[in-house]
């Protein structure tokens, strides 16, 4: 074979080496472009059962198999409400992407075709995870924001505080009076102070539970339920603080039980004592829910938004026993000889006090309610 003139050879090889360095430059540069694709994280909040779930979900799968670079997970809202919540989102069926941008059933009213475009759009504009709110072009920024736990404790002494109240203790004070005049004796104070603590537990237990269920059984009336919950207790709060300036200026409470009621309760005696007494507990829950229950409703309002329902059964037990646990060990310091006139003597010289300082608790409540706080 002919050799190429040595000047010649010398041209080809710096080519070659050129073409070489230029081709490792744009490996170089494109391998970490292509290894470099963000992942994208979306989850999908559902609940068991809703048909525009079922309706939206092989949409949302379809669009999803055209990226590789997806984390997909999916949610069943009764077991995942408080991870929703974080989002800021209060019904379902959601899409959250990236933690960031979210897709809800408003955002596309059952048009399917405009759910994928909307989910399209959302992938290929992700914003990075930065744990911060980021306005996206499609869909709306999602409240990214961590929750502070509720723990037992807290619970308890929040029960404990709806307990020391002057309504209780009023009520105590006439039935161990009633208990007494009656020739009743210490068994009897001790079988009402149980059948009525019961009636109270029984009647905050079904009732907060069959809000808990119904609320997740209608998740988009969430947030409409826990605003009106607010406003309650701000309310009950001002109201309290009115009836301590009543209490002052006229010397009694706006706060009257319903004479029926007394009546039924100046009649509990006889075999059927602990059941009539256990229904007096529930009839004093009822009627003076505006005195006694007020903190009940921000426990609830805490409940709807931190928990789902079994969780929320284990809350409701904590608070109750708060609530009842004045009231047992007031109950068994009569039974063992506290004189009634005492704990009235003692309600007349503290409710003012007791009632401001219940109205200012509650109206802190629905403010740190309110923003989010608690």
């Amino acid at each position: 074979m002919k050799k190429l003139p040595v000047l010649q050879q010398t041209a080809i090889n710096r080519c070659r080496s050129v073409y070489l360095t230029a081709l490792l430059i744009v490996l170089l540069i494109a391998t970490p472009t292509a290894a470099s694709q963000p992942d994208i994280t979306i989850e999908y909040f559902y609940e068991d059962g809703c048909l525009k779930c079922q309706k939206a979900l092989p949409a949302i799968n379809e669009v999803i198999v055209q990226y590789e670079n997806i984390n997909y997970s999916t949610y069943e809202v009764m077991t995942s409400y408080n991870r929703m919540k974080t989002y800021g989102v209060y019904s379902v069926p959601a899409v959250v992407i990236n933690q960031n941008t979210v897709i809800t059933y408003t955002d596309y009213k059952s048009n399917i075709t405009l759910l994928k475009e909307i989910l399209i759009k959302a992938i290929e504009n992700a914003p990075p995870i930065t744990g911060q709110n980021t306005t996206q072009p499609v869909g709306r920024s999602a409240k990214n924001v961590s929750l502070p736990e509720m723990s037992l404790p807290f619970v308890l002494i929040i029960g404990l505080l709806a307990g020391f109240n002057p309504c209780l203790i009023a009520v105590m004070a006439f039935l161990a009076s009633v208990t007494l005049s009656s020739m009743g004796g210490r068994k009897d104070m001790l079988m009402i102070v149980a059948g009525f603590c019961a009636g109270i537990f029984a009647t905050y237990m079904i009732v907060g539970l069959g809000v808990l269920h119904a609320i997740n059984l209608l998740p988009g009336t969430r947030n409409i339920f826990t605003s009106f919950m607010v406003m309650l207790i701000g309310v009950l709060g001002l109201w309290h603080i009115y009836d301590a300036y009543h209490l002052k200026i006229h010397d009694r409470s706006i706060f009257k039980t319903p004479q029926f009621v007394v009546t039924f309760m100046s009649r509990i005696e006889g075999k059927n004592i602990l059941l009539l007494s256990f229904v007096a507990g529930g009839f004093f829950s009822l009627v003076k829910a505006p005195c006694v229950g007020a903190v009940y409703l921000a426990i609830l309002d805490m409940l709807i938004t931190k928990t789902d329902v079994v969780h929320g059964a284990v809350y409701l037990c904590a608070y109750n026993l708060g609530v009842v646990l004045p009231v047992l060990v007031l109950g068994g310091l009569l039974a063992v000889g506290l004189s009634p006139e005492t704990i009235t003597e003692f309600r007349e010289k503290r409710r003012i006090e007791v009632r401001f300082v219940t109205g200012i608790v509650l109206i802190v409540l629905a403010l740190l309610l309110y923003f989010n706080i608690i």
